[in-house]
């Protein structure tokens, strides 16, 4: 407390000895250091550093709600590099509450589904609650399209109507407008991935009625039977294209690990759509299968002579009598036999039915960079430590090249159909090339003087206001430390030098002076005046033997 006690009555005995002007001068500067000391600690006045999302990607269609709200709340030191919103960090807050109130915020579905449930009511009927529902999943087609890899904008619509007739069948239509990252067109798969996804939520809607329009190329309506898939309504070209990127993508599986590889496939498909074969053929050796046989005997004898009418024929025993004496007559036997065999001739019949429409022949094509195989022959011969990289030889470059472009088409040939001809094989129709890699023109570095002018561009102020506040404290400092002056001593500009003597005598009535305004601050209550002389001897011994012999030479 003692030492705060000398510095207030320090400051106030500066502040009594200025003049008006250098009193008001000082409030001032005192004004401006607190002001800028609390503007330094309360605002940070920083350029767009980070993130206002955190990473997620805003679509561009969403960028410009926001940049609308930015604009009603008055916020403009953001900047927006791809699909990323930087804003300054201390001002994060202040912008993710201008989209709320701008209701501006990146939509999701959990944001759709707050919208369909919002300002619902038991009043509402039944066509708008089907018009809300059904603008609710034409929302949430389109921001799940949206986010699929490679698509930068989408957006759905269907609808659907009731046939005239006996039986009123609802037929449902529905057409999704796709906007891919770049200049690069849909490609078949990603056009019938899409289809497929919209014919899924939608009951009742088949693939084959749902047009995709690529925004950056054509436009696929739908197909006119349901098993043709679109690339305009040609099978051949849609499957062609689906097969050239099935083929590729395994290729680039197995080749992947080379930096720079590219890779390139065509498909020759069989152009039979169907193809029925039905062959029969007939046993030589017949088997028999039903056997019949019929045998009959006949016998047939001739009558024998009874004798001559009259007494002797009626006569007892006469037939007797009359056949011994009498000749036997004719006698006749017939045998018939009839076999019957049914034979069957065995056959073998075959019917085959093939999809056509499939590969024939696969040829593929890999570039691979001129240094990559100049990165292969430094891994396998490192360079010790201490020593200079070694470059290769010529001879032992083609020999590495041979054997890894060897190496790299029977890896490609494993991946492709083998070949139908005899001559031919799955390697010969890999065909492996290098290429050199052109670099591109790295974008010019800005220089210092550039680097400070937009640095001081975007901290001008908190420049100026350090700038201000480090010189308002230095004058500050500087008026504190100044010690006031004594009376003059010189007298008028024409007045006469004073004399050797009476210069000396008021020099010493100086000091006495100065001795008896210190000892004046402690008068007034406080230490004894033991104390006080102890203080005086340590702060200026010269005075304090001055008062001394003053004090003693007045009691003498």
């Amino acid at each position: 407390m003692d030492f705060l006690n000398r510095a207030f009555a320090q400051l106030s005995d500066l502040f009594r000895s200025m003049t008006p002007g250098a009193r008001i001068t000082t409030g001032l500067l005192s004004v401006v250091v607190v002001v800028s000391l609390v503007y330094l600690f309360r605002y940070q006045a920083a350029g767009p550093d980070i993130d206002l999302m955190n990473g997620v990607p805003v679509p561009p269609a969403e960028l410009q709600q926001m940049k609308g709200a930015f604009a009603k709340a008055g916020l403009n030191s953001y900047e927006i590099r791809g699909t990323q919103i930087l804003v300054p960090r201390g001002q994060r807050d202040v912008y993710m509450a201008a989209l709320v109130d701008g209701n501006a915020l990146p939509s999701n579905i959990q944001t759709v589904f707050d919208e369909l449930l919002k300002d619902t009511s038991v009043f509402m009927s039944k066509q708008e609650r089907e018009q809300r529902l059904k603008i609710g999943k034409e929302k949430l087609l389109a921001l799940t399209i949206s986010a699929m890899p490679g698509i930068e904008t989408a957006s759905v619509m269907y609808d659907s109507e009731v046939k005239p007739g006996l039986i009123r069948e609802r037929v449902y239509t529905a057409s999704a407008s796709v906007k891919p990252k770049g200049s690069e067109p849909l490609d078949g798969a990603r056009v019938r991935a899409i289809r497929q996804f919209v014919a899924g939520a939608i009951a009742g809607l088949k693939p084959s009625s749902v047009t995709v329009a690529d925004l950056n190329g054509a436009t696929y309506p739908g197909a006119e039977t349901e098993g043709e898939l679109g690339a305009d309504n040609n099978v051949y070209l849609s499957l062609k294209q689906t097969y050239e990127q099935l083929f590729k993508n395994k290729i680039v599986g197995v080749v992947s690990y080379i930096p720079g590889v590219r890779v390139g496939a065509n498909v020759e498909l069989d152009r039979e759509r169907i193809n029925r074969t039905r062959s029969i053929t007939y046993d030589p050796k017949a088997t028999a299968v039903q056997e019949k046989s019929e045998e009959s005997s006949r016998t047939r004898e001739s009558a024998t002579p009874t004798g001559p009418p009259g007494f002797q024929s009626q006569q007892p025993n006469a037939a007797a009598r009359l056949a011994a004496t009498s000749a036997k007559g004719t006698q006749e036997s017939e045998d018939d036999s009839k076999r019957e065999t049914t034979s069957v001739t065995d056959t073998t019949q075959e019917e085959k039915e093939s999809v056509g429409l499939t590969p024939q022949r696969v040829t593929v094509s890999i570039g691979i960079p001129s240094t990559y195989f100049e990165t292969v022959w430094r891994e396998q011969n490192p360079t010790p430590e201490g020593e200079e990289p070694k470059t290769p030889d010529a001879s032992e470059l083609t020999r590495l090249r041979t054997e890894e472009i060897q190496r790299i088409k029977e890896l490609a040939a494993a991946a492709i159909p083998a070949p139908k001809g005899p001559n031919e094989t799955a390697a010969d129709l890999v065909t492996v090339e290098t290429f050199t890699a052109i670099a591109g023109e790295k974008p010019p570095v800005p220089g210092m003087g550039e680097k400070a002018f937009t640095w001081f561009g975007q901290y001008w102020s908190t420049v100026g206001m350090i700038g201000l506040a480090l010189f308002s404290l230095v004058m500050l400092r500087s008026m504190i430390r100044a010690v006031p002056t004594g009376p003059e001593t010189g007298g008028t500009a024409g007045a006469l030098p004073a004399q050797p003597g009476q210069q000396e005598e008021e020099e010493e009535e100086l000091v006495e002076t100065a001795a008896m305004k210190r000892l004046a601050r402690f008068r007034g209550g406080g230490p004894s005046l033991r104390d006080e002389l102890s203080d005086l001897v340590k702060e200026d011994p010269d005075s304090a033997a001055n008062v001394l012999r003053t004090w003693i030479g007045s009691a003498g």
